[in-house]
């Protein structure tokens, strides 16, 4: 998922926000690890990143948990620029 300050014009997050680093931090205090790319370095996509790669034989009940996860760690870091 790529976290962009406006959905509309696609800007990104001041870099100093680390927004990619502190979802990663969050989801990571609720058992579920990630990758991240931040803002910082040329990248096609330089938006902040949050990579989810869970196993080929995953349970419906175990994606469930990972999207809320996600969920709660969004609210978390986001909700007071929302």
């Amino acid at each position: 998922m790529e976290f962009v300050q406006d959905r509309s014009t696609k800007e990104h997050f001041a870099g100093d926000q680390k927004i990619a680093p502190r979802l990663q931090a969050e989801m990571m205090k609720r058992g579920v690890v990630t990758r991240t790319r931040h803002t910082a370095g040329p990248h096609p996509a330089p938006g902040d990143m949050v990579f989810f790669a869970p196993p080929l034989v995953v349970a419906e009940a175990e994606i469930d948990r990972l999207v809320s996860v996600a969920r709660d760690a969004v609210q978390v870091v986001l909700g007071a620029l929302w």
